[in-house]
Formats: C-alpha cells, structure tokens, sequence
C-alpha cells in the first residue's frame, strides 16, 4: 500500500508554486499534463504517491520542476488569475498552502515578493511561552 506525501502549494497571478514534501526520493515518476498531474517515488522503503487534477489548465511547455532539495514544481498558469484551490476536489487533506511562497492581492499592488520587514523584531523564541506556571498580571513579578 502507498502512502500520500504533504504537498505545499502556493500561487502568483501567473503561477503555481508546487512542493512535493519528501527528502532523498529515489524512483520518481511524475506525469504532468495541462489538466492533472501524478507522482510516483520511493523515500526508504515507503512507496509514496498522488493525482490530481489542476483547478484550472496549466501552460505545460512553460512549466518546469526540480528535485534538488525537495521537488518542486513551477506551474504556469494558461490564464493569469485567482486559483480558490490548488484542484478541482475542494478538500484534500495532504494538500497545504505553502505561506513561505505565499502571496496574496496586498502584496501584488506594492510589487514586493516580501512586505514584512522583520529587521526589528529581534529573537523571539515562541517556544519559551509555555503554560508551566500561570502567570496574571496583577501578581507581583518574581
């Protein structure tokens, strides 16, 4: 039985960004066509793959992909727009929006890939936020 790997995905109005969640693939077949694409591939002695069909027709000449890290896959778009999904089956649960690459209409009128500035956030470690003692304002600090 084959496993279904996290697939990341992200869009432009011109494009899809696509990234296969899987590290040191061996075996990979993938089969990319205008409407739908499928893949194939083997991390250890898992067998891993999906299908599915695009929400809307991709420009596949002027598509390409890469399995230098991850694979990844840019995704012409045949019309510029909006995607509301990444396929036409609304709800996959292995499919995930990849905010790294994520861009959305605010970030498109400024023409910035990153509107954050984060220069003066500092280090901040979230991970220091724990419920381990209860802590309410009006106590005195320790």
């Amino acid at each position: 039985m084959s496993l279904t790997p996290d697939v990341l995905w992200a869009q432009r109005p011109d494009a899809v960004y696509l990234t296969i969640d899987l590290k040191e693939v061996q075996d990979i077949k993938v089969n990319l066509d205008a409407e739908k694409m499928s893949f194939l591939g083997k991390v250890g002695g898992s067998l891993y793959e999906f299908s599915l069909d695009f929400f809307a027709p991709i420009a596949k000449d002027e598509s390409k992909w890469s399995t230098k890290r991850l694979i990844e896959f840019y995704l012409k778009k045949e019309t510029e727009g909006s995607w509301t999904s990444l396929s036409k089956v609304k709800k996959l649960p292995w499919v995930k929006v990849d905010w790294k690459r994520w861009q959305d209409s605010d970030d498109e009128d400024e023409g910035k890939q990153n509107a954050w500035n984060l220069d003066g956030l500092g280090d901040m470690n979230f991970g220091d936020m724990g419920a381990e003692e209860e802590y309410d304002s009006d106590d005195e600090a320790p």
